[in-house]
């Protein structure tokens, strides 16, 4: 359990810090405690919305509570789920509830704008059929892959690493 957490922390820091790298912030060191005061989220928000977010200045739970709940807010008004977290979550350092909220901005930011380009592209409307498009298109440099499903197409591995390959 905690070696899956800590893998999801460090890769989730990471494309923060690439959030950060664009948008000209200074870097995060500890996923779970630089986000507890609500400022460094609001920075994110910020870079990704492209909106001013103000941040409360103090350093007391109150307004590290104001400054989450302000996030959670532009999060909920640009549709990101936000199923059972809360600010005291975050505020509080809740490890599974923070990576349950990167997660779903990831989800939102990343993977819903890299679906909405290759969907211009096609016409399909059904979304396994889309990803598997997208899959395909992904790894056609390598010979080796040949995706067909997402069950079989799988199970050597070789995709997944094409996919993740084509995409670094």
């Amino acid at each position: 359990m905690y070696e899956r957490e800590d893998v999801q922390k460090k890769t989730f820091t990471k494309w923060i810090n690439a959030q950060f790298s664009k948008f000209g912030k200074q870097h995060i060191d500890n996923l779970f405690s630089d986000l507890q005061d609500g400022k460094r989220l609001l920075d994110l928000l910020e870079g990704l919305t492209g909106q001013k977010l103000p941040k409360e200045k103090g350093s007391t739970r109150v307004h590290a509570l104001n400054n989450v709940n302000k996030a959670l807010r532009v999060l909920e008004k640009n549709n990101v789920d936000l199923v059972n977290i809360g600010s005291t979550d975050i505020v509080d350092g809740n490890h599974k509830l923070t990576l349950g909220l990167i997660w779903n901005i990831i989800l939102h930011w990343q993977v819903k704008n890299v679906m909405k380009t290759i969907m211009a592209g096609l016409q399909q409307t059904n979304s396994e059929k889309i990803l598997l498009s997208w899959v395909r298109q992904s790894t056609r440099n390598y010979p080796q892959v040949n995706v067909i499903n997402f069950t079989s197409s799988w199970s050597d591995g070789l995709a997944l690493n094409a996919l993740i390959h084509s995409h670094r």
